[in-house]
């Protein structure tokens, strides 16, 4: 019962409010989303891999996605802000030249305990696609 009013608590974002964001206009449904100290604005080429993202349900960037004329990355931010709104993985697949890294962000789950969520993952993908021991 205790997790159930806390679920109802909850904020998050609505998805109205981030695609809002992702353009540089201000939240209209929900007071607190976005932040003015983190970047949130896509440019032309983030547009694209965020319109991407949203088709294949994971984000592709090339590094780590940060801007330095913007001093963040707003592609990552408004994805998670996206994620956190629906509930669901924050996933993002950073390329290098030499190797590719993926994030899984358990924190838009919201949920008490995502042990089991990280044992899912690794034992349905990290060990069935890797033979890890």
């Amino acid at each position: 019962n205790n997790k159930e009013d806390m679920k109802a608590k909850v904020f998050r974002p609505h998805i109205d409010d981030v695609e809002r964001l992702s353009y540089g206009k201000g939240a209209k449904k929900q007071r607190g989303t976005g932040s003015r100290y983190h970047c949130h604005r896509l440019n032309q080429e983030e547009r694209r891999l965020y319109e991407l993202a949203k088709v294949c349900n994971f984000m592709t960037v090339r590094a780590n996605g940060y801007r330095k004329q913007r001093k963040g990355s707003p592609l990552q931010n408004i994805w998670r802000q996206r994620c956190d709104a629906q509930s669901a993985l924050a996933v993002c697949v950073e390329k290098r030249s030499t190797e590719d890294t993926v994030v899984i962000d358990f924190s838009t789950l919201r949920v008490w305990d995502d042990a089991p969520f990280v044992a899912m993952i690794v034992n349905n993908v990290l060990k069935a696609k890797y033979e890890l021991v």
